[in-house]
């Protein structure tokens, strides 16, 4: 799993990753959070890239390795700035 970094995100014009969906999840919490982000990959196409925002801490974790143990999608990528959680997931 790669890490972006801000200067990265600077750099690339924030396209280091291109998303076919965005899914802001602040506001949010647990369990809440998995699920949203399960029916959203459940309605991609395979290979897509949902890009997930997060602001509920325990989410940062347990979104990523719900994702993982239920083999919906790849985690490409993570960053995290200010409370904010952001995730590049390609569904599977």
């Amino acid at each position: 799993m790669n890490q972006i970094n801000e200067n990265d995100l600077k750099n690339s014009n924030s396209d280091a990753i291109k998303e076919d969906r965005v899914l802001d999840l602040r506001g949010y919490q647990c369990p809440m959070t998995f699920v949203y982000t399960k029916v959203a990959l459940e309605e991609m196409e395979s290979n897509s890239i949902l890009k997930v925002i997060l602001d509920f801490r325990s989410a940062f974790t347990n979104v990523p390795k719900s994702i993982m143990r239920q083999e919906l999608g790849e985690i490409l990528s993570e960053f995290e700035k200010d409370n904010e959680k952001t995730i590049w997931i390609k569904k599977i």
